[in-house]
């Protein structure tokens, strides 16, 4: 599994080569293995191929631009145009990319309304959910040599590609999948030793134990 991790990479570069049903199938069947809140499965996987994708990239174009000349129904408007460059990138990766996920929350509140806090954290529980088997997916695609990019620019266009999959609940992420023949180096981690914080300690008697077992 730790091989998987860290061989991981977000792909931007896809090759025109279809992904056999299979293994999309035992993708989607690692995310839904996933653990989730109450065992609630709160994910709902929209798995778009061949001519759906230009009709979904004109969708996500129509909202991106909609957000870049600021018009009325814009989510992010003109206050997030640094973002716009990204998100048109976005749309030509999933435009060139053979099988693209959407990942929907069942459970998912509606975007444009105010909810009280304890429903708030309650979708916060299935988003955690949903994003796990998000990265179940990932690395399953991963240890099958299959490329992946997990993306939110999506949101840019949330109510066109929302209108556009015809689905009740919350886009959370759209996925992308395929084959590369581009090898793309790891990004930096932080050390350790900066995002790690421990508290406190083990008993005297257990670190005796560890002391036992490194002996072994």
């Amino acid at each position: 599994m730790i091989e998987a991790i860290y061989k991981r990479r977000s792909i931007r570069h896809f090759l025109q080569k279809p992904i056999p049903k299979e293994d999309m199938d035992q993708i989607l069947e690692a995310g839904m293995w996933a653990p989730s809140e109450k065992n609630a499965q709160p994910w709902k996987f929209i798995v778009v191929r061949g001519s759906e994708r230009k009709a979904m990239v004109k969708r996500l174009k129509e909202g991106i631009m909609k957000n870049r000349k600021g018009e009325e129904g814009a989510i992010f408007g003109k206050k997030y145009e640094k973002f716009i460059p990204s998100a048109i990138y976005t749309a030509r990766v999933l435009e060139q990319a053979p099988v693209i996920v959407f990942v929907l929350n069942t459970k998912g509140l509606d975007l444009h309304k105010d909810y009280p806090k304890d429903l708030y954290l309650m979708e916060l529980a299935d988003v955690q959910s949903i994003s796990a088997a998000i990265q179940n997916m990932c690395l399953e695609a991963a240890d099958r040599h299959i490329g992946s990019l997990w993306t939110c620019n999506v949101f840019f266009a949330y109510d066109e590609l929302k209108e556009w999959l015809h689905e009740e609940g919350e886009m959370v992420a759209a996925i992308a999948f395929g084959y590369t023949d581009k090898e793309v180096r790891p990004m930096p981690r932080k050390p350790l030793e900066e995002v790690v914080e421990y508290r406190g300690d083990y008993p005297e008697e257990w670190k005796e134990m560890l002391a036992a077992e490194n002996k072994k």
